[in-house]
């Protein structure tokens, strides 16, 4: 998401996806924050098994989930 602050402070929450393409399919964790700090740490935090991580909208969440 190109303007994840400006979707945050639109909305007072936002998503991210946590996802990683495993044997054939793919496998989403969607999380939902109403802390924008938080995201931001959650974002740049390693995950144990290589996950890539990103910010999503309600829909793109909904889409996913």
């Amino acid at each position: 998401m190109r303007n994840a602050r400006k979707y945050f402070e639109r909305n007072g929450f936002i998503y991210g996806n946590s996802y990683k393409f495993n044997f054939g399919r793919m496998e989403n964790n969607i999380v939902k924050f109403t802390d924008f700090e938080e995201a931001e740490e959650w974002l740049s935090r390693e995950q144990y098994d290589f996950r890539n991580r990103e910010f999503i909208s309600k829909t793109e969440a909904l889409h996913l989930a």
